[in-house]
Protein backbone atom coordinates (compact mmCIF):
# COMPACT_ATOMS: atom_id res chain seq x y z
CA UNK A 1 0.00 0.00 0.00
CA UNK A 2 1.61 3.27 -0.62
CA UNK A 3 2.29 5.63 1.78
CA UNK A 4 0.21 8.67 2.65
CA UNK A 5 1.11 11.90 3.70
CA UNK A 6 -0.83 13.91 5.38
CA UNK A 7 -0.72 18.18 4.61
CA UNK A 8 -2.28 20.49 7.59
CA UNK A 9 -3.03 24.03 6.64
CA UNK A 10 -3.39 25.34 10.37
CA UNK A 11 -5.18 29.14 10.06
CA UNK A 12 -7.54 31.67 11.54
CA UNK A 13 -8.68 33.82 8.55
CA UNK A 14 -7.83 33.62 4.79
CA UNK A 15 -4.83 36.58 4.51
CA UNK A 16 -4.94 36.30 1.00
CA UNK A 17 -2.44 33.45 0.00
CA UNK A 18 -4.59 30.43 1.41
CA UNK A 19 -5.68 29.29 -2.18
CA UNK A 20 -1.87 29.61 -3.44
CA UNK A 21 -1.07 27.51 -0.37
CA UNK A 22 -3.88 25.17 -1.04
CA UNK A 23 -2.48 24.76 -4.89
CA UNK A 24 0.59 23.73 -3.95
CA UNK A 25 -0.23 21.05 -2.13
CA UNK A 26 -2.59 19.97 -4.83
CA UNK A 27 0.39 20.79 -7.35
CA UNK A 28 2.61 17.96 -5.47
CA UNK A 29 4.02 15.00 -7.91
CA UNK A 30 3.22 12.43 -4.98
CA UNK A 31 0.15 11.47 -5.35
CA UNK A 32 -1.34 10.50 -2.00
CA UNK A 33 -1.73 13.04 0.07
CA UNK A 34 -4.25 14.05 2.41
CA UNK A 35 -4.80 17.66 2.57
CA UNK A 36 -6.52 18.98 6.08
CA UNK A 37 -7.61 22.67 6.93
CA UNK A 38 -7.94 23.20 10.17
CA UNK A 39 -9.35 26.19 11.01
CA UNK A 40 -10.49 28.32 14.40
CA UNK A 41 -9.42 31.30 16.30
CA UNK A 42 -7.17 29.28 18.50
CA UNK A 43 -3.27 29.39 18.14
CA UNK A 44 -0.87 27.60 15.83
CA UNK A 45 -0.61 24.85 18.34
CA UNK A 46 -4.23 24.12 18.82
CA UNK A 47 -4.83 24.16 15.29
CA UNK A 48 -2.06 21.73 14.10
CA UNK A 49 -3.15 19.31 17.05
CA UNK A 50 -6.43 19.10 15.69
CA UNK A 51 -5.28 18.44 12.35
CA UNK A 52 -3.28 15.89 13.31
CA UNK A 53 -6.16 14.23 15.25
CA UNK A 54 -7.86 13.93 12.12
CA UNK A 55 -5.21 13.04 10.29
CA UNK A 56 -4.59 9.43 8.64
CA UNK A 57 -1.09 9.68 6.85
CA UNK A 58 1.90 7.81 7.83
CA UNK A 59 3.80 11.56 7.83
CA UNK A 60 2.56 14.57 8.57
CA UNK A 61 3.39 17.99 7.85
CA UNK A 62 2.10 20.97 8.15
CA UNK A 63 2.06 24.00 5.88
CA UNK A 64 1.07 27.70 7.13
CA UNK A 65 -1.36 29.77 5.07
CA UNK A 66 0.86 32.21 3.37
CA UNK A 67 3.52 30.16 1.87
CA UNK A 68 4.10 27.23 -0.51
CA UNK A 69 5.16 23.76 -1.45
CA UNK A 70 7.66 23.45 -4.20
CA UNK A 71 6.20 21.02 -6.43
CA UNK A 72 8.51 17.88 -5.05
CA UNK A 73 8.57 18.73 -1.64
CA UNK A 74 6.41 15.22 -0.69
CA UNK A 75 8.34 13.35 -2.84
CA UNK A 76 12.08 14.38 -1.91
CA UNK A 77 10.91 14.16 1.89
CA UNK A 78 9.53 10.48 1.49
CA UNK A 79 12.90 9.68 -0.27
CA UNK A 80 14.92 11.29 2.49
CA UNK A 81 12.92 9.24 4.98
CA UNK A 82 13.25 6.34 2.72
CA UNK A 83 17.40 6.88 2.85
CA UNK A 84 17.91 7.30 6.58
CA UNK A 85 14.91 4.45 7.94
CA UNK A 86 15.66 4.83 11.88
CA UNK A 87 14.54 9.16 11.67
CA UNK A 88 11.72 10.52 12.82
CA UNK A 89 11.65 13.58 11.24
CA UNK A 90 13.52 15.68 8.26
CA UNK A 91 14.42 18.78 7.68
CA UNK A 92 15.74 20.05 4.14
CA UNK A 93 16.47 23.87 2.04
CA UNK A 94 14.13 26.55 1.53
CA UNK A 95 13.44 29.76 -0.75
CA UNK A 96 12.34 33.19 1.15
CA UNK A 97 10.85 35.06 -1.47
CA UNK A 98 9.39 38.57 -1.25
CA UNK A 99 6.78 41.08 -2.94
CA UNK A 100 9.21 43.15 -4.77
CA UNK A 101 10.54 39.73 -6.18
CA UNK A 102 13.75 39.01 -4.59
CA UNK A 103 14.30 35.71 -3.20
CA UNK A 104 16.94 33.95 -1.27
CA UNK A 105 17.77 30.68 -0.19
CA UNK A 106 18.08 29.35 3.14
CA UNK A 107 20.54 26.75 3.39
CA UNK A 108 20.99 24.88 6.88
CA UNK A 109 24.48 25.58 8.83
CA UNK A 110 24.34 22.48 9.95
CA UNK A 111 22.32 19.17 7.78
CA UNK A 112 22.42 16.98 11.07
CA UNK A 113 22.35 19.47 14.22
CA UNK A 114 22.79 18.06 17.71
CA UNK A 115 20.27 18.56 20.57
CA UNK A 116 23.19 20.65 22.18
CA UNK A 117 23.41 22.89 18.67
CA UNK A 118 19.74 23.28 18.61
CA UNK A 119 19.84 24.65 22.22
CA UNK A 120 21.15 27.18 21.37
CA UNK A 121 19.87 28.10 17.96
CA UNK A 122 17.29 27.05 16.01
CA UNK A 123 18.79 25.52 12.86
CA UNK A 124 16.14 24.04 10.97
CA UNK A 125 13.73 25.82 8.87
CA UNK A 126 10.31 24.93 10.43
CA UNK A 127 8.57 24.53 6.80
CA UNK A 128 10.27 22.34 5.71
CA UNK A 129 10.02 19.84 8.69
CA UNK A 130 8.26 16.23 7.86
CA UNK A 131 7.74 13.85 11.03
CA UNK A 132 6.48 9.99 10.95
CA UNK A 133 3.45 10.10 12.75
CA UNK A 134 4.77 8.08 15.81
CA UNK A 135 6.75 10.95 16.61
CA UNK A 136 3.26 12.50 17.91
CA UNK A 137 1.90 9.00 19.24
CA UNK A 138 4.76 8.96 21.53
CA UNK A 139 5.54 12.46 22.65
CA UNK A 140 2.24 14.11 22.01
CA UNK A 141 1.16 17.29 19.82
CA UNK A 142 2.43 20.93 19.93
CA UNK A 143 2.27 23.11 22.56
CA UNK A 144 -1.18 24.74 22.67
CA UNK A 145 0.28 27.61 25.59
CA UNK A 146 2.71 28.69 23.02
CA UNK A 147 2.24 32.39 20.76
CA UNK A 148 5.38 32.02 19.51
CA UNK A 149 8.52 28.86 18.63
CA UNK A 150 5.97 26.33 18.66
CA UNK A 151 7.55 23.73 16.37
CA UNK A 152 10.74 24.65 17.89
CA UNK A 153 9.64 23.81 21.38
CA UNK A 154 8.29 20.54 19.76
CA UNK A 155 11.54 19.87 17.81
CA UNK A 156 13.70 20.36 21.37
CA UNK A 157 11.72 17.60 22.99
CA UNK A 158 11.75 15.01 20.58
CA UNK A 159 15.21 15.73 20.52
CA UNK A 160 15.39 15.54 23.82
CA UNK A 161 13.96 11.82 23.66
CA UNK A 162 15.93 10.35 21.15
CA UNK A 163 14.08 11.12 17.87
CA UNK A 164 17.21 11.15 15.47
CA UNK A 165 16.67 13.88 12.45
CA UNK A 166 17.78 13.56 8.68
CA UNK A 167 18.31 15.91 5.68
CA UNK A 168 16.85 16.12 2.74
CA UNK A 169 19.31 18.01 0.47
CA UNK A 170 16.28 19.35 -1.59
CA UNK A 171 14.44 23.12 -1.88
CA UNK A 172 11.06 22.15 -0.23
CA UNK A 173 9.18 25.36 0.93
CA UNK A 174 8.75 28.41 -0.14
CA UNK A 175 8.80 30.88 2.47
CA UNK A 176 6.68 34.11 2.03
CA UNK A 177 8.33 37.17 3.66
CA UNK A 178 5.62 39.90 4.52
CA UNK A 179 4.81 42.48 7.08
CA UNK A 180 2.31 39.98 8.75
CA UNK A 181 4.52 37.25 9.74
CA UNK A 182 4.29 36.67 13.62
CA UNK A 183 7.70 35.81 13.48
CA UNK A 184 9.45 38.22 11.13
CA UNK A 185 6.86 40.63 9.90
CA UNK A 186 7.33 43.15 13.06
CA UNK A 187 10.30 44.16 13.73
CA UNK A 188 10.22 46.36 16.22
CA UNK A 189 12.48 46.44 19.38
CA UNK A 190 9.66 45.79 21.64
CA UNK A 191 7.62 43.07 19.85
CA UNK A 192 11.56 41.21 18.87
CA UNK A 193 12.61 41.45 22.77
CA UNK A 194 9.33 39.60 23.87
CA UNK A 195 9.61 37.36 20.85
CA UNK A 196 13.51 36.53 22.10
CA UNK A 197 12.45 36.11 26.00
CA UNK A 198 9.73 33.59 24.70
CA UNK A 199 12.25 31.78 22.83
CA UNK A 200 14.61 31.46 26.19
CA UNK A 201 11.88 30.21 28.15
CA UNK A 202 11.27 27.52 25.62
CA UNK A 203 15.39 26.75 26.03
CA UNK A 204 15.09 26.57 29.83
CA UNK A 205 12.21 24.16 29.36
CA UNK A 206 14.66 21.44 27.90
CA UNK A 207 17.99 22.56 28.82
CA UNK A 208 18.55 20.18 31.59
CA UNK A 209 17.49 17.43 29.94
CA UNK A 210 19.63 17.94 26.86
CA UNK A 211 22.61 18.96 28.59
CA UNK A 212 21.85 15.27 30.24
CA UNK A 213 22.15 13.36 27.08
CA UNK A 214 25.75 11.17 27.01
CA UNK A 215 26.33 11.38 23.08
CA UNK A 216 26.54 14.72 21.16
CA UNK A 217 24.90 13.13 18.29
CA UNK A 218 20.69 12.72 18.21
Amino acid sequence: MPQKVSVIIPYNIDRGWLRDAVNSVKAQSYPHIELIMSQSKNRVGHNLNRGIEKASGDFIKYLCDDDLLTSDSIADSLQAFAENPDAGFIHGRAINFWPDGKVAEYIPKYTLPTAHQMLINNELHGGTLMYRREVFSKFGGFSENLWTGEEYEFNLRIMAGGVQLAYCDAVLYRYRRHHLQKSLGNMSREYQARRKEAIQAIRDLHRNKIMALTTSTI
